[in-house]
């Protein structure tokens, strides 16, 4: 049975009971899901604890929750980080959201080149962006969120902070090659980040700065991949590799 699973701060979790008053949160437990007293409700803490939960009473203002059981929860390794060349918003929403879905663990804007919209200062469009990821993250169950970085732009990026930083790139050597390169990259590796190009590809001084940094260039194949789709289809390579080797 699939119950509902919500995120609190972890002073929420006091003695044996949890209180929510977040509206968007009331709105999901006391609408469609017509919660009732007694129902089961796990949360994450979104740090070191998820519990499971019974409700104790809900109206459209507070819900009361007793805790059942505490169980640790670890953030998996290598951590997958993906910086998405900011795209038109249906697409960037996409990419929000599946790639949370399958279990990204940041995703940071950049601004580059071909990006069709600057979203400097304009905190509602990151406010928009943390909330489809929220509640991506709530409809799979993840014990931790994917935080939505401010926007950087692409010159700016620090390959230094990761173990291995890859960008995909159509004129990049063979697709066989570079998958190689990443499933040796996987093992032992604290983190991983990606870039994917927006709409039209990096610009050929992109793709130079990029590899001036000794970022390694990825080639998925012959056919040329819509960003979202590029950004969807990596991380689910990675996953399934990285479930398959555990």
């Amino acid at each position: 049975m699939s119950y509902p699973y919500l995120f609190i701060d972890p002073d929420q979790a006091v003695d044996n009971i949890i209180k929510i008053t977040n509206r968007e949160d009331l709105k999901h437990l006391f609408g469609p899901l017509r919660g009732k007293p007694g129902d089961t409700v796990y949360f994450s803490d979104n740090e070191s604890r998820k519990y499971r939960t019974a409700i104790k009473k809900i109206s459209k203002r507070e819900a009361v929750f007793e805790i059942r059981e505490r169980l640790a929860i670890k953030k998996s390794m290598p951590q997958i980080i993906l910086l998405q060349c900011i795209l038109k918003k249906n697409a960037m929403e996409l990419v929000i959201q599946k790639t949370t879905e399958i279990g990204i663990s940041r995703i940071i804007p950049v601004i580059s080149e071909r990006t069709v919209s600057d979203i400097t200062g304009n905190s509602s469009k990151l406010e928009r962006w943390q909330k489809i990821s929220d509640e991506a993250s709530k409809q799979c169950k993840r014990d931790f969120k994917c935080l939505i970085d401010a926007p950087i732009k692409i010159d700016s990026s620090s390959i230094d902070d990761y173990g291995h930083f890859f960008f995909l790139h159509e004129e990049a050597g063979s697709s066989r090659a570079s998958m190689k390169s990443i499933f040796r990259a996987l093992h032992g590796a604290e983190n991983i980040a990606y870039l994917i190009g927006p709409e039209g590809g990096l610009a050929a001084s992109e793709a130079a700065i990029l590899k001036n940094k000794k970022a390694e260039a990825v080639n998925l194949g012959n056919n040329i991949l819509r960003a979202e789709t590029a950004a969807v289809y990596f991380l689910s390579v990675i996953d399934f590799y990285l479930r398959s080797n555990r």
